[in-house]
């Protein structure tokens, strides 16, 4: 765990590529499972520009209703996750959060390796039930007059 923690905090902290990391510590080889220039498919810039947000204050600015969708066959976020996005967002303002937990669902919103498609009319439907178009509208207006 601690050469994981060394790991990690080269790439994401430090900014090397987990091919640059691997690079300088060669007995590291076999903890990456990944590309050597990021991970999941996406440039290690992206985690790396993630790493330095602050999501929990990020979380408790939402002020609009979240609907926060778990898939139980996730490998990339876990349960727990979900829950403290939850949790944070409800905290700042109560009863603004729900979960949404799908079983087999993968993070690419895919049950069984298809597209889980049953979730699009659950989702409008919740979206209907809680946001007007008037709400958006002035939403969009108050931050930037370009998006009108």
């Amino acid at each position: 765990m601690k050469v994981f923690t060394q790991f990690y905090d080269l790439y994401l902290n430090q900014g090397l590529t987990p091919g640059q990391v691997i690079a300088q510590h060669s007995q590291w080889k076999d903890l990456w499972y990944d590309e050597s220039d990021g991970q999941y498919g996406r440039p290690a810039a992206f985690y790396q520009q993630l790493q330095g947000l602050n999501l929990g204050q990020t979380w408790q600015e939402v002020n609009a209703p979240v609907l926060v969708i778990y898939g139980t066959a996730d490998t990339i976020m876990s349960r727990a996750d979900s829950d403290a996005i939850s949790e944070i967002v409800n905290t700042a303002h109560p009863g603004a959060a729900e979960n949404f937990i799908v079983d087999r669902m993968t993070h690419l919103f895919e049950v069984d390796g298809k597209f889980y498609d049953t979730l699009v009319p659950k989702l409008l439907n919740w979206m209907s039930e809680r946001v007007s178009p008037h709400a958006r509208f002035a939403t969009c207006h108050s931050l930037n007059r370009s998006y009108l």
